[in-house]
C-alpha cells in the first residue's frame, strides 16, 4: 500500500505575511494559487475506537467535490508528519467506512467498526490556497489554510501552512522549511488539525 503522505505544518502567527509568502512562493507570473473551500467533519465510535488506534476518519468537501479519508500515522523529531492516507470520493458527508472495503490493510483494521454508531467529534471549516513549486531537486505542494477547528462547541483559529513532499528528498522539504519559517518568522507545528479539535472537546 503506496499512500504514503509526508508533510511539514507551520502556524502563521501574523496573517499580514500570508500575501508576503504567497509572493515569495510564487515562481512566475503565469503560476496561480488554486482555492479550495474545505469543509469537513471527523468521526469516532462511541467506544472511541479511532482514537484508541490513532486513526483519524473525515469525510470532507472541498469545493464540489466530497472526500473520505482514513490516515494513520506519527510526526518525528524534526516535525516531519509521515502518514498512510487513503482518499475515497463519497456522495455526502455521512460516516460509510465501507468504502474503504477494497484496501484490504485498512479494513481488516476497522471492519469491526462497520456496524457501530459513528459520532461527530471534530469540525475544521478553513480556505485552502495551494500550489506546487521545485524546491531545489524536489516537488512540494505548498498550502496556506485559513479558518477554524471545532471540538464540541469551542473553536479556535487555523492559520497555517503546509508543505507537502510530493517527489524527491526530506531533506528539501526541510530546507523549504527553514527558509519560511526564518524569513517570515513562523512556528513548527507538531499538531494536526484533528488533535487540536480532540483538545478543544476535551477527549485528550
Amino acid at each position: 500500500m503506496n499512500n504514503q503522505e509526508i508533510e511539514v505544518k507551520m502556524e502563521i502567527k501574523d496573517e499580514a505575511q500570508i500575501e508576503n509568502i504567497r509572493g515569495f512562493l510564487q515562481e512566475n507570473k503565469n503560476q496561480s494559487w488554486q482555492r479550495i473551500d474545505m469543509k469537513a467533519i471527523y468521526y469516532d465510535t462511541e467506544d472511541n475506537f479511532y482514537q484508541k488506534h490513532k486513526i483519524a476518519y473525515r469525510v470532507r468537501c472541498e469545493n464540489d467535490c466530497i472526500v473520505a479519508t482514513y490516515k494513520s500515522g506519527k510526526v518525528n523529531t524534526q516535525g516531519v508528519f509521515e502518514r498512510v492516507e487513503i482518499n475515497k470520493k463519497v456522495t455526502n458527508l455521512d460516516a460509510d467506512i465501507s468504502v474503504f472495503a477494497d484496501v484490504d490493510e485498512v479494513w481488516n483494521l476497522i471492519k469491526e467498526t462497520k456496524d457501530k454508531k459513528f459520532m461527530p467529534i471534530v469540525i475544521t471549516d478553513f480556505v485552502r490556497e495551494c500550489m506546487e513549486i521545485n524546491w531545489l531537486n524536489s516537488r512540494v505542494e505548498i498550502a496556506l489554510d485559513l479558518g477554524f477547528v471545532q471540538g464540541n462547541k469551542r473553536k479556535s483559529p487555523i492559520c497555517e501552512v503546509e508543505i507537502e513532499l510530493k517527489s524527491g528528498r526530506i531533506e528539501d522539504l526541510l530546507s523549504l522549511k527553514n527558509e519560511l519559517s526564518e524569513k517570515f518568522s513562523l512556528e513548527l507545528s507538531t499538531v494536526s488539525k484533528y488533535k487540536k479539535g480532540l483538545i478543544l472537546a476535551e477527549q485528550i
